[in-house]
């Protein structure tokens, strides 16, 4: 089985989905677990540190507010979301 899972940020997202990570392998020691995340977040510690691959994408919280900064973002979490 091949899974992919997307937590990224606080340890109250990535936690979570190093526990299923664990329960999967237990369940099925065959399974390849990637998990996706930024370069910003905890994910960056925890996953490698629990066993598993990470990979990063460029992402950030989408904002209704017109800014140079917002554009800017918003167009690297579309960035990211093709290359994911």
């Amino acid at each position: 089985m091949r899974v992919i899972i997307a937590a990224a940020g606080t340890a109250g997202h990535i936690n979570p989905g190093i526990a299923i990570a664990n329960k999967i392998k237990k369940e099925n020691p065959n399974s390849e677990i990637m998990f996706i995340g930024t370069t910003r977040g905890l994910e960056n510690d925890l996953v490698p540190r629990a066993g598993f691959l990470l990979k990063t994408i460029q992402a950030y919280g989408l904002s209704k507010s017109i800014s140079l900064k917002s554009i800017k973002n918003n167009l690297s979490t579309l960035k990211g979301i093709r290359r994911s």
